[in-house]
């Protein structure tokens, strides 16, 4: 009789042990969603400082952005994003056939073609400022 007692009071001690696991458990998973998922807000109250310089850059989105303020160490996707381009615009436009856009900066790209950064950096502007005069026709 003593060890079946002893018995039900292990599984009751482990049955807690197991429901406080649980829900420690549910509780960090529950905060690190919530965290990831208003990243910025976050980041902008200071509750989460970011990392890396690389970091902070990635979460500023200029409200507006002139095409002569592109710079070499902008990627594809970055301009795409702020300039809100189709996906390809700039790929055919420039006829770029690296596998790595729009995850490729343009002083990359430069680099990769053996071409000056400043004729690949004033084509790109070029583009994207074709493409923004054509948009703002069509918006009139």
């Amino acid at each position: 009789m003593k060890k079946s007692l002893k018995k039900s009071e292990w599984r009751k001690d482990n049955l807690w042990r197991a429901v406080l696991a649980v829900a420690f458990f549910s509780v960090i998973v529950f905060t690190l969603y919530a965290i990831e998922s208003n990243i910025d807000a976050t980041i902008g109250l200071g509750i989460l400082a970011p990392q890396s310089r690389f970091h902070r850059l990635s979460l500023r989105r200029p409200a507006t952005l002139e095409p002569a303020a592109i710079a070499t160490w902008m990627t594809f996707d970055y301009l795409n994003m702020v300039f809100k381009l189709p996906p390809d615009y700039l790929k055919t436009s420039l006829s770029i056939t690296d596998a790595r856009y729009p995850r490729l900066t343009i002083k990359r790209l430069a680099s990769d073609q053996k071409a000056d950064p400043a004729i690949a950096l004033t084509a790109v502007k070029a583009a994207v400022q074709a493409f923004l005069s054509v948009q703002n026709t069509i918006a009139k």
